[in-house]
């Protein structure tokens, strides 16, 4: 019994299945006429076609009396599906089958019914071709085989309909199917090309003709031939293999050249692709552009190359210890011991091995630092080689962790220094030979300084007390005389020690405060008064931008403004000379030019090529008017150079010359103090003022002597330093003027114990000068390290000496006094 409801419950399923499958509404039509014939042949009032569907009868024919809808359990219809012959039904009144049917008892009052059922191919059982009568009627074979024709025929028209449905949803599938490959193909992100056997482009992506630069053309319908000359050439074997059905690929493949230039590189697969019938219906050929990945490939192969080279030419070499595979890679120049035949539990085993013995433990403390710091492993060592000597190089190494921190792999790099270092070290050893010799000669031009300014001391000072006394006027002639030629050998005397601080490097730009507009009125009144005496006119052109306080060394620009000046003073028989100054504005200060212009003699070209030289002059003629040393010019661009500027002329013969100087200068709020000049004493002025000299030369002691003697002052004497600390005991003393080299105690020790003993004592602070001969900066920092206040150099003047005394005398602060002094 399971079984059989079972069975009737799946051909249920199938014949609604197969009613759901037919548009029955279009079919009505076709139905409508066939049960005409049927309404025709019986002669009954009502003919259809029904299909039982779930719940009701769908009808389809003709009836002269009416139809309504008919739920399915009060059909005739679904009795007539169940046989296997006509369903006939002489009399439903009488039949209790129908005893409660509706359209039995009431209107429209069925009696007669004749039904055959429509069986399709399949089996199923889907409705009834049925005639009705409202009055009984017997058995008619002929109208019943009649019926069973009929609905054979609503079978036949049905599956000719659902055989079209399906051709169509077919067609409608392979339509889709084909606009789907289109749509895929013409959205494919990669080229891609679909065509026919004949390669002509149905369709093609957006980037297929990007690449082929076809962007813009229509290529439907056209051969690939056409859109890409030479391509059935060039791949023609390709496309053939592909349409007897094999996939070709191409891995790495070269377009010829495009409209744009371009010969780009591909990787191309070219397969066929079958129709609905499975028949080849042309090739689907898609390409990548790999002109990027070939060459940048290319660039790879040709950096290997070069660094291969750069390794040789420059001697380097790389290895790499790979603890994962356990192996060792060494390249390039073989710098540590023949590593390339080493092996990788050598190398873990012995690395430090290939390290000189005495760069061993530096290499090592630079690789602790390393792994605890992470400090860069940069050192240099040297690296023993198994036949010669050993070489110097320059490593670099890094280890390289995992996600863990464990190291996987440590990476080197060596560079060949071994020409460079020992050049280095043979340089070093000169180096230190020049700078050994160039002590030696600091030495011996401080010595000489120190020589040469004892006695010229004694010249100049004895000159200077001489002048003082009553003389006749051809004595007063020859004094005169000896004072112009000693000040002419001090000044010479300096250039040679400024040159030798030059060349030494040992010259050293102060950066104080100063005025520069005051700096040029200073050197304009000194050599007023000179141009006057040869009837020259002197013009200061300061402008106002150069006006206030600038950072700087004011005694070096002096220096050169009075060389400058000097010159132009010298070198010029008549007319005037100017000396000017103007600024251009920068955010921190100014961008100072000064010149110095004159009306004289001038130069050529050739002159002024070497006029900078040292022991070079304008006038070097051995019948030449005009004297000097020739490294004023020198020493001032030296100097200007050292400050950041520079110095230069322009000149024609017998125009004149213009010397220009250019500064860089940071202005601050005020001006250096005591950047203007005192005025010096008058010698003749006594003043009360207790002085203590000590000094071991009896000339020297003399010149003081007779210079401070003249002006009143209570002079002692002592020869050495021990003696000069015994004398201050005694004190009472407003100035102690100290030499530096002295017996016994020399002149800087002993200027240090009597600070100390001051400061122990809590003594009144005594002004010192350091009276000397030592003129080198290296010696006023010395006594300024000691305690002195100012550093007084010979052959002193007797106006710089009657100044320190003045300061003195008038209770100044030693500072301040050390400045004007100095």
């Amino acid at each position: 019994m399971a079984t059989a409801a079972k069975g009737r419950a799946e051909a249920e399923r199938r014949r609604l299945q197969a009613i759901r499958s037919l548009d029955l509404e279009e079919a009505r039509p076709a139905f409508e006429r066939i049960a005409r014939i049927a309404k025709s042949l019986a002669a009954t009032p009502v003919a259809n076609v029904g299909m039982v569907e779930a719940d009701r009868l769908w009808l389809a024919g003709v009836s002269d009396i009416g139809q309504r809808a008919i739920p399915r359990e009060h059909s005739f219809t679904r009795y007539a599906i169940e046989t296997d012959a006509v369903f006939w039904l002489e009399d439903a009144a009488a039949d209790p089958r129908f005893a409660d049917n509706p359209f039995v008892r009431g209107a429209p009052g069925y009696r007669f019914y004749a039904g055959a059922p429509i069986r399709l191919s399949n089996g199923a059982r889907v409705g009834a071709l049925a005639v009705l009568d409202l009055k009984p009627r017997a058995f008619e074979p002929a109208l019943a085989a009649a019926l069973q024709d009929l609905a054979a025929l609503v079978a036949d028209e049905w599956e000719r309909r659902r055989a079209l449905n399906d051709l169509a949803l077919s067609e409608a599938d392979a339509r889709a199917a084909q606009r789907l490959l289109f749509g895929i193909v013409e959205s494919a992100p990669v080229a891609l090309v679909m065509t026919d056997r004949k390669l002509r482009v149905l369709n093609c992506s957006r980037r297929w003709l990007e690449d082929r630069c076809l962007a813009g053309r229509e290529v439907r319908g056209r051969k690939l031939e056409e859109l890409l000359p030479g391509a059935t050439q060039r791949w023609g074997r390709a496309y053939r293999r592909a349409l007897a059905g094999e996939t070709v690929t191409d891995a790495r493949l070269r377009l010829p050249t495009l409209a744009d230039g371009r010969t780009p590189w591909v990787r191309v697969e070219v397969s066929p692709w079958r129709d609905a019938r499975g028949r080849i219906g042309g090739l689907l050929m898609m390409s990548h552009d790999i002109t990027d990945m070939v060459e940048a490939l290319e660039a790879s192969q040709r950096s290997q190359r070069t660094l291969k080279l750069a390794m040789e030419i420059g001697e380097l070499s790389m290895w790499e210890l790979d603890h994962g595979r356990r192996e060792l890679y060494a390249a390039g120049a073989d710098l540590a011991g023949s590593l390339k035949e080493r092996t990788y539990q050598w190398m873990n085993d012995h690395m430090w091995a290939v390290i000189h013995p005495h760069d061993r433990p530096a290499a090592k403390a630079a690789w602790k630092r390393y792994e605890s710091d992470g400090e860069p492993y940069r050192v240099v060592f040297r690296v023993m080689q198994r036949d010669g000597p050993h070489i110097w190089v320059q490593s670099a190494t890094e280890a390289i962790r995992d996600e863990t921190g464990e190291v996987v792999r440590v990476v080197g790099v060596l560079r060949n220094i071994d020409k460079q270092k020992r050049s280095e070290m043979a340089l070093a050893r000169a180096r230190d030979e020049a700078e050994a010799a160039n002590r030696a000669k600091s030495e011996f031009l401080a010595n000489m300084s120190h020589e040469i300014r004892t006695p010229l001391n004694g010249v100049m000072g004895v000159a200077s007390a001489l002048a003082r006394t009553e003389l006749s006027g051809g004595q007063r002639e020859m004094v005169g005389l000896i004072e112009s030629s000693a000040s002419t050998l001090e000044s010479l005397l300096s250039d040679v020690l400024d040159l030798a601080r030059i060349e030494s490097g040992r010259m050293l730009i102060a950066s104080e405060p100063f005025e520069l507009a005051r700096c040029i009125a200073d050197v304009g009144a000194l050599f007023q008064p000179i141009a006057e005496a040869k009837g020259l006119e002197l013009i200061i052109e300061a402008s106002p931008d150069i006006a206030g306080a600038f950072l700087g060394d004011a005694p070096r620009v002096r220096q050169i403004l009075t060389n400058l000046v000097a010159n132009a003073v010298k070198f010029t028989p008549g007319g005037e000379v100017r000396l000017g100054a103007s600024a251009l504005r920068t955010p921190d200060g100014l961008d100072a030019r000064l010149w110095v212009r004159d009306t004289g003699i001038g130069f050529d070209a050739e002159t002024r090529a070497r006029l900078f030289g040292r022991f070079e002059q304008a006038d070097g003629s051995i019948t030449r008017r005009y004297g000097g040393s020739g490294l004023g010019l020198a020493i001032s661009r030296s100097l200007a150079e050292q400050m950041g500027g520079a110095l230069d002329a322009a000149s024609s013969p017998g125009e004149g010359a213009t010397f220009t100087l250019t500064l860089p200068l940071v202005r601050v709020a005020a001006a250096a103090p005591g950047s203007a000049p005192d005025e010096a004493p008058s010698p003749d002025d006594p003043l009360p003022v207790r002085v203590l000299l000590a000094e071991d030369h009896p000339t020297n002691r003399r010149v003081v002597e007779l210079i401070l003697g003249a002006a009143g002052v209570d002079l002692t004497c002592v020869c050495d330093g021990r003696e000069a600390v015994e004398a201050w005991r005694g004190g009472g003393f407003d100035l102690i003027l100290m030499d530096m080299q002295m017996p016994v105690v020399d002149g800087l020790t002993a200027i240090r114990q009597i600070r100390a003993r001051e400061a122990a004592g809590g003594h009144r602070r005594v002004v010192i000068h350091a009276l000397t001969a030592n003129a080198m900066p290296e010696h006023a920092q010395a006594s300024r390290a000691a305690g002195a206040d100012g550093h007084l150099t010979k052959p002193i003047t007797a106006e710089a000496l009657l100044r320190a005394v003045a300061a003195a005398a008038q209770g100044e602060a030693p500072d301040t006094a050390a400045r004007r002094s100095a």
